[in-house]
């Protein structure tokens, strides 16, 4: 018979029963007149090496007992199915296997959804897998790098752990770390096989003083590693693409950390354009937050690629339009997926001839999915150099942004295999006859 892997099979209406019975007690058979209980789907039900296996017919779940030998990370569920019933696939398709190896360790509790092959009934099943004894997990490094993301868990689990949670209605376990010298303590919810921790106001463990972690699983003795310390990793800085035009009178929120408050910040307003970079000061607001109070004065129109320094050190860069005025202009140019419209080209723009790329105008035009956007509301693209010019007539390219709920159109646009190698400046050229000031980065052709 062969076996499949399950990670996640679908939810589906089930019927209800008021009792509890040992999983392997063979039920009646779908075809009687006796009323539908979740029982009758299986025969039997097996799980090899398990030391029980209890199953609440209200609830629907499943509760797997490993003994602490069992060093597996996986394990298999051996169903014989009713006559009649069969298995759903996590493509939501009915097939007669009835054997799923699971791997358990650290993951979610199984689902499978059982039915009848004509679809009158079905049954939703949920499996828990718990091992007995303590968990043993090791510690990989007592140097733990941090930032406002979190860090890498350190942790290795190496065997006695079920999946998360181990029991219906069962706590998560918990990851705790206490600064032993200033006594200052933070914890956090430890998920399915969770890669990067999460602490609030983590910049407290950073220092030289002793850490010590504690992971508390339910009805487990703690689990204690001391002696850790927390370095601070490479800080980073960005601005929100969901605002591009600012005024001189606008504030520019940075976000990312983790920031410090007696270091100095700075932002650089550079372009290919200017010959002398604008810096202002950056205000500290928070570990995660600067703000950009006043522009640079006299700061002119036009487009800037933005560089955050702490100190002499380049954190980061963003790309935003300076007006005081409503302005149509070019937001963003670039090679590659259409997906990268969801955020602003910060890269130098370098491209062969015959090279297709994108170009998103500001203002751009939103809509919903099935909007019919016309492509003549787009803009031409000039490209410009000494005494040659050229227009590129855009293509129709429309994003589609699910997370929004929203699509807009931007151009799609192709190197002219005829244009000579150099540097351009970049336009566009509206339907109204607007031509934007240049893009902040020119394009090299090669």
């Amino acid at each position: 018979m062969r076996k499949l892997t399950f990670l996640l099979l679908f939810i589906s209406v089930a019927c209800l029963s008021n009792c509890k019975k040992d999983s392997k007690d063979p039920g009646p058979d779908p075809d009687t007149e006796l009323p539908y209980t979740p029982i009758q789907f299986l025969r039997s039900f097996d799980v090899p090496g398990s030391e029980k296996i209890t199953f609440d017919s209200v609830t629907k779940n499943y509760q797997i007992s490993l003994p602490e030998s069992y060093l597996s990370n996986s394990a298999e569920l051996k169903m014989s199915l009713n006559k009649n019933v069969v298995l759903i696939d996590s493509l939501g398709k009915a097939t007669t296997d009835s054997t799923i190896t699971y791997n358990f360790k650290g993951n979610q509790p199984l689902t499978f959804t059982l039915r009848d092959k004509e679809d009158k009934f079905a049954g939703l099943f949920t499996v828990y897998f718990e091992i007995a004894g303590q968990p043993k997990v090791e510690l990989l490094t007592k140097v733990i790098t941090i930032n406002t993301n979190g860090f890498k868990s350190p942790f290795k689990f190496v065997s006695g752990v079920g999946t998360i949670p181990s029991r219906p209605g069962q706590t998560p376990p918990v990851i705790k770390a206490t600064n032993a010298k200033t006594g200052f303590s933070t914890q956090t919810t430890y998920y399915q096989n969770q890669e990067n921790i999460t602490f609030e106001n983590i910049d407290k463990l950073v220092g030289a003083d002793p850490i010590k972690i504690e992971i508390l699983f339910a009805d487990k003795d703690p689990i204690v590693f001391e002696g850790l310390t927390f370095t601070r990793g490479e800080p980073f800085s960005r601005i929100p693409d969901s605002k591009f035009v600012y005024s001189t009178k606008d504030s520019v929120f940075i976000s990312g950390g983790y920031f410090i408050s007696t270091s100095k910040y700075t932002v650089k307003f550079t372009s290919d354009f200017v010959t002398s970079p604008a810096t202002a000061s950056l205000r500290f607001l928070s570990p995660t937050s600067l703000n950009l109070e006043k522009f640079p004065a006299n700061i002119a129109e036009g487009s800037y690629l933005l560089t955050f320094h702490e100190g002499e050190k380049r954190i980061g860069e963003g790309s935003i339009y300076v007006s005081n005025v409503a302005s149509k202009s070019i937001e963003s140019v670039w090679k590659g997926e259409l997906t990268q419209a969801l955020i602003r080209n910060t890269e130098p723009l370098t491209f062969k001839k015959g090279d297709a790329f994108y170009a998103k105008p500001s203002p751009v035009e939103y809509g919903s999915s099935n909007t019919n956007f016309d492509v003549n509301k787009l803009p031409a693209l000039r490209l410009k150099s000494g005494a040659t010019t050229v227009d590129l007539k855009p293509a129709l390219a429309v994003v589609n942004w699910a997370t929004a709920g929203v699509s807009y159109p931007v151009g799609k646009y192709v190197v002219p295999a005829s244009l000579a190698a150099g540097q351009y400046e970049v336009m566009a050229v509206f339907p109204d006859k607007t031509v934007s000031k240049p893009y902040w980065a020119k394009m090299r052709v090669n």
